[in-house]
């Protein structure tokens, strides 16, 4: 095996080890330029190994659900970076709903700050972080609990979201792309995440840039249906361009 099926490998591990991996990490690890970044990419993406996007490059498609503590130790600052940069959106009076997942995690970490809160949420482990904060009603739905995300959905679920109004929600996916919409692994949450939007006059979609243009296998709805996104300091221009053209815009 030559170096350079040896190098591409190691970004199809790089890759694996954190979903995604971005055109600068591989000049800066592989001591590479470039162009020879992108062709690597390029030449990954032909044998369907990856997809190549803005700036980078993501997993062919998400075909293994990852565990939640699993993903709680992936790209933790860039999650800490969207949860400050979600709370410029969040003031005191709020309805807000936190769909499961890491990210709207890392936000409810911060809501201790405020006075006056109402949060809902379909996610247990987002319940049990905010009992107890002064100032804050918790509602939690109904629902199945699935132990691989401890979010709560189905009927139950659904029942108790139609009966509320939210002003605001803060929704996390798994996957991201402008064709083929907000995607996430497991088809009751995908209803119980519409549902919540429906209710919802604002959505925002929170996530890091290793989603994007990721794919996973049910469709929550498409981004344009969002108010906006709220991402990391990774996200290129041109990916920002594609999206603001798109009519969403990075906020």
């Amino acid at each position: 095996m030559g170096k350079t099926d040896i190098r591409r490998d190691a970004i199809m591990q790089a890759i694996k080890d954190k979903g995604s991996i971005a055109l600068t990490d591989i000049v800066q690890q592989f001591g590479v330029s470039e162009a020879t970044a992108r062709r690597d990419l390029e030449i990954l993406e032909q044998e369907k190994r990856c997809i190549r996007t803005f700036g980078g490059a993501v997993l062919e498609s998400l075909k293994v659900e990852v565990p939640f503590f699993n993903k709680m130790d992936l790209f933790t600052e860039e999650k800490k970076e969207i949860a400050d940069k979600a709370l410029n959106f969040i003031e005191d009076g709020d309805i807000i709903g936190l769909t499961g997942g890491t990210t709207t995690t890392f936000i409810a970490k911060k809501l201790n700050q405020f006075k006056n809160l109402t949060v809902i949420t379909n996610a247990v482990n987002i319940a049990y972080e905010l009992i107890g904060t002064q100032g804050l009603q918790l509602i939690l739905t109904g629902g199945v609990i699935r132990t691989q995300t401890f979010e709560l959905s189905g009927p139950l679920a659904n029942a108790t979201l139609d009966n509320l109004s939210i002003r605001k929600t803060f929704m996390g996916v798994d996957g991201i792309s402008l064709t083929r919409g907000m995607m996430i692994y497991n088809e009751l949450e995908a209803e119980t995440n519409r549902r919540m939007m429906k209710q919802s006059m604002e959505t925002f979609l929170v996530a890091d840039h290793s989603k994007f243009s990721r794919s996973s296998l049910f469709v929550i709805g498409e981004v344009q249906e969002t108010t906006g996104i709220i991402s990391d300091s990774k996200i290129t221009p041109e990916m920002k361009e594609a999206f603001r053209d798109a009519g969403v815009p990075f906020l």
